[in-house]
């Protein structure tokens, strides 16, 4: 389904934090939200779930105005993977999981025999099937991010909300989280939007990007044309730019004034010891 966000400004209070943003995310692509902290990521994130309501503007998902959905309906259309989550009950994982089926069950009904064939599916593809009987409140943030993963999985929407999920991951996982969030989003033609702050993961797994500096909209499209080194000066400073690896792969890293050539053999000898 294609997203569509329309003159949004929205904010708190009566102080706006995003400032006429217009970007239209198509379906069945990976795009990253990039930008420095307080760029209002997380808020255009709100304001798609409708968790905010935006001061003006509207946003469009298949057409349909989310601020005039009700939660069951926004529900059915979006995922969402928060930066954190606390549980105040002793949930298991495998109930955790379960609760993203909640708008395909009935009130009062338990999940089915298939329900928990599935979820059990979705946890052992994400590598968390020996987790299942753990308590959700004793695992670590990374492990909790995970289960947030395989929840808004096994929710089944058409777009997907991914804020800094890879915040808690190890190497290892933050990798393995893209593939997984990518091979889905192929497979069954979905939309994601995910915020990150490394943009050498978007440029390795993500189909387009979204670059904003306080507020405002700086770029969009492509991640080639997007994460250019004119656009990432203008949101990071200027000590940041493209590079190519030796295998031909392109990398974004600091330029050299931040890593003078040769400072380590200027340094005395004794500094090392």
């Amino acid at each position: 389904m294609t997203v569509r966000i329309n003159n949004i400004t929205a904010g708190y209070g009566k102080v706006p934090i995003l400032k006429d943003i217009s970007v239209e995310l198509p379906s069945g692509q990976f795009c990253a939200l990039v930008g420095p902290n307080g760029s209002g990521k997380t808020t255009l994130m709100r304001c798609i779930n409708a968790i905010l309501t935006p001061f003006q503007g509207q946003i469009l998902i298949d057409n349909q105005d989310v601020s005039r959905l009700s939660r069951s309906q926004t529900a059915r259309l979006i995922g969402f993977v928060p930066q954190s989550t606390q549980s105040v009950f002793a949930f298991t994982v495998i109930e955790m999981v379960l609760m993203g089926g909640a708008t395909r069950i009935k009130a009062w009904s338990a999940p089915t025999q298939q329900d928990k064939q599935k979820a059990h599916l979705i946890c052992e593809e994400i590598g968390i099937d020996h987790l299942t009987t753990h308590s959700f409140q004793q695992l670590s943030g990374g492990q909790k991010q995970l289960v947030m993963l395989a929840r808004a999985l096994f929710q089944e929407t058409p777009v997907l909300l991914l804020d800094e999920p890879t915040s808690n991951l190890d190497f290892c996982n933050q990798h393995k989280m893209m593939n997984l969030v990518r091979d889905v989003i192929k497979r069954k033609n979905a939309t994601a939007l995910i915020t990150l702050h490394d943009p050498n993961l978007v440029l390795n797994y993500c189909d387009s990007a979204v670059l904003m500096k306080e507020g405002r909209l700086i770029a969009s499209g492509q991640v080639g044309t997007t994460l250019c080194d004119t656009n990432l000066q203008t949101a990071f400073g200027d000590n940041i730019q493209t590079d190519t690896t030796s295998q031909g792969m392109s990398v974004i890293v600091p330029k050299q004034l931040f890593f003078p050539q040769n400072a380590m053999q200027k340094q005395p000898k004794e500094h090392y010891i």
